[in-house]
């Protein structure tokens, strides 16, 4: 599981130029929740199946979904494409002239289509890029408030809002699509302008706002509104993220070693946001608020010294002073 998502960002950021990117990974992002909302659904419908059939409702839903994972796995062997030099080998992909004409467009956004051999000298020299940390944490944060939303909105709204526990489960998932919303239209306009950070600090802003208002009124309406809100805006910066990540380095064990560590450091953020929800402090959760809170204005501080950084090295680019990711011709996306 851990390599899936590392695995097709990194295909998303080798195929598109980085214009075309944010959306491309809003459109992945959507479909994740689409799927994780229609499947809270589609479990709620199993767990009334407790013994039919001589089985718990939990052992229908691991039954059905992983029938269903099983099924598309063996299809995506085939279905998978490979990178864009190669990509006349897959399965009924692209004609060698189509080939050629995907590499040229990479080539020409960013000129790091053809890959170094491996060797283990190479990927130490990539990890010396302090800006890979610095992406790190931002998906360090980001999964933090993720896995708080993600995984404890039913007992939020069981807890803290005074919903059954079958009105919960079903209340979770509405949010979900809703986030498809602000997910696909921040993502275009990302696009179009070719702006990332200031589309990260808006998601974030919302996300404040959201926490707020699920932290700190009592009204129930308020705060199942401000879930809709943090929703949707963690959902869309994880597009915003991969795009800011994948626009500002070149290289494919570059991409490839970066790929890894932000897994590594959103991983670590969905261990931490698993603790900070704690149901002794409901109705409010304000360990859970203030943490997420607090997370949102670091990630904005963060960019805030990314975009300064980037500003001024690509003047330095324009000027002809400096040379961006031993790219010629290469300036960072703000």
């Amino acid at each position: 599981m851990s390599g899936i998502y590392p695995g097709v960002a990194l295909l998303v950021s080798v195929w598109y130029t980085r214009e075309e990117q944010q959306l491309r990974f809003a459109f992945i992002q959507t479909a994740q929740v689409f799927i994780l909302a229609t499947g809270g659904i589609v479990n709620y419908g199993l767990n009334h199946l407790d013994h039919a059939g001589g089985l718990r409702g939990w052992q229908w839903m691991f039954l059905v979904q992983g029938l269903i994972t099983i099924v598309f796995a063996i299809a995506t062997y085939w279905w998978i494409v490979d990178f864009p030099e190669n990509s006349q080998s897959s399965f009924r992909f692209l004609s060698e002239e189509e080939t050629a004409r995907a590499v040229a467009r990479i080539q020409r956004d960013r000129g790091d289509v053809d890959a170094t051999p491996f060797k283990l000298s190479v990927v130490l020299k990539e990890l010396k890029d302090p800006k890979i940390y610095g992406f790190a944490v931002l998906f360090f944060l980001q999964n933090i408030v993720s896995t708080a939303l993600s995984y404890f909105t039913p007992i939020i709204l069981q807890g803290g809002m005074g919903f059954g526990s079958d009105q919960a489960i079903l209340l979770s998932q509405p949010p979900y699509y809703y986030a498809a919303i602000p997910a696909l239209i921040s993502s275009f306009i990302g696009d179009k302008y070719r702006i990332r950070g200031p589309i990260i600090t808006a998601n974030c802003l919302c996300l404040c706002v959201g926490f707020a208002m699920l932290g700190f009124p009592s009204q129930v309406a308020v705060r199942y509104i401000g879930v809709f809100f943090a929703t949707g805006a963690y959902i869309s910066n994880w597009a915003a993220l991969n795009s800011y990540q994948a626009n500002n380095i070149t290289g494919q064990w570059h991409r490839a070693v970066t790929a890894a560590t932000v897994t590594a450091f959103n991983g670590l953020g969905g261990v931490a946001g698993s603790f900070i929800v704690r149901q002794n402090e409901a109705p409010h959760y304000l360990t859970a608020i203030w943490i997420s809170l607090g997370s949102q204005i670091l990630s904005i501080a963060i960019v805030g010294v990314f975009s300064i950084y980037f500003y001024y090295a690509n003047k330095q680019q324009k000027r002809g002073l400096r040379k961006i990711e031993r790219t010629e011709g290469f300036r960072y996306t703000l």
